[in-house]
Order: structure tokens, then C-alpha cells, then sequence
């Protein structure tokens, strides 16, 4: 049984072009391959980067390894050229069996069938019932008998079937380390802000236990436990693996905050320093609940760098998006974060939208204004480094995408256009009152801002120069439309 694994590529831009997904490994595919081969011997897996290596290298590398089932994972800006991949497999090998999965894949399993024409679509967390559509077919079943596993949806005979997700894998433990053998490790920068190279991306939980209304992944939201923690031991044995074989001297937590469970996260920390590797790491953290306690064990265990999610300057915005900080917290987390030099990248949103009693709530121009006012004042008082902003983005899996909906708030230009939603700076939103001019106007302030932040502080190197001059130049290609 022969399956190849593929992030989708972008039709938008070239392999090696300004997309974040380059900086990491598609991790989620190569934890589908290690938990696959985990199950199955006889089982031979391929790992294709479609977003590093374009489209037209995709496709080759498909041909070349004949596979018997085309696993195809992405985002929703990667969605066209997911799509189109998949017509293309089942055109080329019209006996391949095509499955697509991924947050934007779970969040729209009924468009993501009609428009790729793929054979299922999972739904939910994708390990375990991706293995168990690899071993009923291996086991020679049809698709109508596949029909009855659990966490997919499926087209039989023109009629869609969708089953609920099964229950997430618990511990997180049980589930093996990605299957880094399969990539080149060196091919993936990691993030342009690092103390020690070569980098590594790792998660150290999956899933929140917030409900703020811009989140999108809907993956961990489709089933329970919705929060789940891996031991302290199983990620510091990751990162003792990834020193051994790959000369990993840095990584970088990507989970989606690391202390919504303060005394575990504390534990981690301790684990860390215990065990001594001399392996550096960031995190990206929320403003409570912390403590000093923890700034000095993060500090103490190599973390030496943060982002930390603050979305907004305005406390009824915050309210209103569900974020449960207060500004009064931020600059105390801050502080702490600072007395023990661990650098900080804040983060914000502009013209953040939400719901009141059912009416559209969102952020103007004078507010969003006062957001980008507050982030600078954090940077020069000294208490962030960095600050990083993007537009407020509706992405389906989100509740702000079914608010963008029943106010009509979708630009046409771009609904369901999804491929050009990778643009920066886009205003996938109109928002009443709010010029193009104005908007820009704000974009811009926003880009200054950012720039300047980078200018004044270090820990970026030369060879990362060329990178930071494409997006800038990307950045601004973008900041009159």
C-alpha cells in the first residue's frame, strides 16, 4: 500500500515565495505519517511540500510514486490549489482514492467534496480516522462500506454522507513524534527571529479552552476533550530527539497558547531545565493567567522569546470578541516578561468584528486607530519588542465568519475566492463607513510601525535579509489595494 502525503500548493504564488507556511514543516501531515506507520507495516508513505515546491513539482512527484491512496491537507488560503490537485490525482490515476482534510476541509467538508471531486473529506482530528480509511482499503473494502467510519464525509452516488468525529486521541502521549525523517529538516528556516539555528517547530498541547470568535480551527473544537496536554517528559524527549538526529538547537512551541494551564506549563519548564539540552525556545503565551513565578521558570528553561495575544487596545472590543484579558493585565505581563529579558512579540488584530444582542458590532476607524496607538506605547515604554497585526479575517470554522455572513459583510471580490485571501493586508470585510482610503491609511501607520520595531532591535540574521525585503516589498505591493 502506497500513500503520499501532500500539503497543498498555492496557485497564487511561486514555491519560495513570502507565505509563513514556508518557515515550518506541514506538521500536520507528518504526524498522519508517523501514526499511520505505527499501525500498518506494510505501508509506504511519501511526503510532498506542494506549498515549498509549486504546483507543476506536486504533480511530478505524484506520477513519479504511483500512490495507491493521495492524502491532500490545507488551509483556506491553500484551498483552490487543493481542489485542483485533487482533480488533477483522479484524472491522472482515476483508481487512487483521494482523501483531503485540514481546518478549512473540516470547517467546509460539503464544498471541499463538490469542488475538488475528491473521494472523502475527514472531518475532526485526522490520525486515527485517516488510518482507518487506509486499512479498510488496504483490507479491499469499497467506498460505500467506508461510508460507516466515523469523522468523514463522503459522496456516494451524488448523495454526501457526513458521520461525527470520534472522540479526540487521549493521552497525547499515545500519538508518536512527527515523522521528521521523511523531510529534510534543513529545508525549513523556522522563524526570522532566532537565538540558535538550525529550528524546529513543535506543539506541546492541542486545542483551547476559550472560545474567542475569531478563532477558525475547527479541528479542535469538533470533538472532547477539547484541551489536551502532552506530559513534560514526552516534549522534552522531542526535543532531546531532535537535537540527536536533526542538530535542533531551537524550537518553537506553536500551540495555541502555552499557559492556559499555568501549573502544567510550569512543569514544563522545570523539565526543560532539568534535563539541560542547551536548546533554546519561544512560545506563544496569553496575557493571564501569569505570574512572576512562571516568567523566571520560562526564563530559567531557555525561553527567550514570546507572542503574546492581545488583539486589541480597546477593552469593549475585547469583550465583545470574547477574549477574556484586560488591558490592566497586559502591561503587567509585560513587565514581568521584560525583568526577565525574555523578548516579546505583541500581537493585534485591526477592526475586529463581533455581535451585540444580535446587532454587528466592529471597530472604526478612531478605535482601531487607538489599537495601533496602544502597541506603540507598549514598544516604547520598553515592555514589547515587536509588535505583529493583521486585518480581521473571517475564516469559515469561525464564529466571526457566520457573523460576516448574516451581515452581509463578505466582499464579493472574494467570497469563496479563498486562494486570494493570501494576500496581505486584505479586507475580505466591508465594514460600513469605512473608505478604502481610510483603511489604507491605517494599513500603512500599521507597516511603519512593525518596520520600526524590527530596525530598532537585533536577533534577526543576514541571510534572513532577503526574506525580510520580499515581504516587505510583498507588504507594501499590497497596501494600496
Amino acid at each position: 500500500m502506497k500513500v503520499h502525503l501532500v500539503f497543498a500548493p498555492s496557485l497564487l504564488y511561486s514555491p519560495y515565495e513570502v507565505l509563513g507556511e514556508n518557515m515550518w514543516p506541514p506538521m500536520g501531515i507528518l504526524y498522519l505519517s508517523s501514526y499511520l506507520r505505527s499501525k500498518m507495516e506494510n505501508v509506504e508513505i511519501k511526503i510532498t511540500d506542494g506549498c515549498k515546491i509549486g504546483y507543476k513539482n506536486t504533480i511530478e512527484e505524484i506520477k513519479k510514486f504511483n500512490p495507491d491512496i493521495v492524502g491532500i491537507s490545507f488551509y483556506t488560503t491553500l484551498a483552490h490549489g487543493a481542489s485542483k490537485l485533487a482533480k488533477e490525482v483522479k484524472r491522472t490515476f482515476p483508481s487512487s482514492i483521494v482523501v483531503m482534510g485540514g481546518p478549512h476541509a473540516s470547517a467546509l467538508p460539503h464544498d471541499t467534496l463538490n469542488t475538488s471531486g475528491a473521494d472523502i473529506v475527514v472531518v475532526g482530528e485526522g490520525e486515527e480516522t485517516f488510518y482507518r480509511i487506509v486499512k479498510s482499503i488496504s483490507e479491499g473494502k469499497n467506498l460505500t462500506e467506508l461510508a460507516k467510519l466515523p469523522g468523514i464525509c463522503i459522496n456516494i452516488d451524488g448523495k454526501i454522507y457526513q458521520n461525527a468525529p470520534d472522540k479526540f486521541i487521549t493521552p497525547l502521549d499515545s500519538i508518536p513524534f512527527p515523522a521528521w525523517d521523511l523531510i529534510n529538516v534543513g529545508d525549513y528556516k523556522g522563524w526570522y527571529l532566532s537565538k540558535q539555528r538550525p529550528e524546529a517547530t513543535m506543539f506541546f498541547s492541542r486545542g483551547c479552552p476559550y472560545n474567542c470568535t475569531f478563532c477558525s480551527n475547527h479541528v479542535w473544537k469538533s470533538s472532547t476533550p477539547i484541551v489536551r496536554l502532552r506530559s513534560p517528559e514526552n516534549i522534552v524527549n522531542e526535543m532531546e530527539y531532535l537535537k540527536n538526529n536533526f542538530s535542533v538547537k531551537e524550537v518553537f512551541d506553536n500551540s495555541d497558547e502555552l499557559n492556559c494551564n499555568l501549573e502544567h506549563a510550569l512543569k514544563i519548564c522545570r523539565e526543560i531545565k532539568r534535563r539541560d539540552l542547551g536548546i533554546t525556545w519561544k512560545t506563544q503565551l496569553r496575557v493571564t493567567p501569569f505570574t512572576e513565578e512562571f516568567a523566571k521558570e520560562l526564563a530559567g528553561s531557555g525561553c527567550w522569546y514570546v507572542h503574546l495575544g492581545i488583539e486589541s487596545g480597546n477593552q469593549k472590543t475585547l469583550n465583545g470578541i470574547n477574549k477574556h484579558i484586560d488591558l490592566k493585565d497586559v502591561e503587567l505581563t509585560c513587565k514581568l516578561l521584560k525583568k526577565y529579558e525574555i523578548k516579546v512579540m505583541a500581537l493585534f488584530m485591526l477592526f475586529n468584528v463581533w455581535e451585540e444582542n444580535g446587532n454587528l458590532a466592529y471597530e472604526d476607524m478612531e478605535i482601531t486607530a487607538n489599537t495601533l496607538n496602544f502597541a506603540w506605547k507598549l514598544v516604547k515604554n520598553n515592555l514589547v519588542d515587536y509588535i505583529g497585526w493583521s486585518i480581521t479575517t473571517p475564516y469559515p470554522g469561525s464564529r466571526l465568519y457566520d457573523i460576516a455572513l448574516r451581515h452581509n459583510l463578505l466582499n464579493p471580490a472574494f467570497r469563496d475566492n479563498w486562494e486570494s485571501w493570501q494576500k496581505e493586508g486584505l479586507f475580505i470585510m466591508n465594514l460600513p463607513g469605512i473608505s478604502k482610503i481610510k483603511r489604507n491609511r491605517i494599513k500603512l501607520k500599521g507597516e511603519f510601525l512593525r518596520i520600526m520595531c524590527l530596525l530598532r532591535r537585533k536577533y534577526f540574521k543576514l541571510k534572513d535579509l532577503p526574506f525580510l525585503i520580499k515581504r516587505a516589498f510583498h507588504i507594501f505591493k499590497y497596501a494600496a489595494k
